[in-house]
C-alpha cells in the first residue's frame, strides 16, 4: 500500500464486471481496478491491477508456484474487456502481489491481448467439438483430480485446428497452452 498509494487515493473503479463476445462463447468476469488519471491527479489512462493475495518471493516472474500463463491470460483478458465494453483504452496491466507488495507488469500490447482471446477462443472451439485430447505431462498430472483412475495415454486432437498463438508472460517470454507446452508424447 505504501509503494502504490496514489492508486487508493485516485477516483477509481475497484470492480468492474464485464462480457465480452467471443467466437462462440461469452466471456464474463469482473476487473479488480481500472485507474485513470489527469492533470489534476484523476487517472484517465487506464491501467488494469489485478491484486492477488500471494507472494511472489525474491523473483517473482521466476516463481515456479505462481502460474504466469494464467495470470497473463486473465490480465489480458481484462484489457479486451476494458476497451470493448468500458470504453477505456487500457496502456498497461500488472498483477499485484499483496503478501510482499511486488506489482509484475503483464504485456497487454495488440499482439499479446489478440493471442490472449485467440487461446480462449481456440479451446471452447475444441471443447464444442468434443476434441479434448488426453495430454498428459507429470506436472498437470500431478494436480489432476482423476490422477489415480487415469491411464495417461497421450492422445491426438482428433480436429485438424492449428495451434493458438502463444501467450505473452511478464519479460518478454512467450509459451503455448498447456496442451501443446506440457505434453509428453
Amino acid at each position: 500500500v505504501e509503494d502504490h498509494s496514489r492508486d487508493f487515493t485516485q477516483e477509481r473503479t475497484l470492480e468492474a464486471t464485464f462480457e465480452i463476445p467471443a467466437a462462440n462463447c461469452v466471456i464474463t468476469g469482473a476487473i479488480d481496478l481500472l485507474l485513470r488519471e489527469d492533470a489534476n491527479g484523476r487517472i484517465l489512462d487506464a491501467a488494469i491491477v489485478d491484486f492477488k493475495a500471494m507472494e511472489g518471493g525474491e523473483e517473482p516472474e521466476e516463481n515456479v508456484e505462481l502460474d504466469w500463463t494464467d495470470l497473463s491470460l486473465q490480465v489480458q483478458l481484462y484489457a479486451r474487456a476494458a476497451e470493448q465494453v468500458l470504453g477505456e483504452n487500457a496502456k498497461t496491466g500488472s498483477v499485484h502481489l499483496l503478501r510482499d507488495n511486488q506489482r509484475i507488469e503483464v504485456p497487454i500490447t495488440n499482439t499479446a491481448v489478440d493471442a490472449a482471446l485467440s487461446n480462449i477462443e481456440w479451446a471452447v472451439q475444441g471443447i464444442l467439438a468434443a476434441d479434448f485430447p488426453m495430454r498428459p505431462h507429470e506436472e498437470k498430472c500431478s494436480k489432476c483430480d482423476f490422477s489415480m483412475i487415469c491411464p495417461k495415454q497421450p492422445q491426438a486432437f482428433t480436429s485438424q485446428r492449428s495451434q493458438p498463438a502463444p501467450l505473452h508472460l511478464p519479460g518478454g517470454s512467450e509459451v503455448m497452452v498447456r496442451a501443446f507446452s506440457q505434453y509428453t508424447s
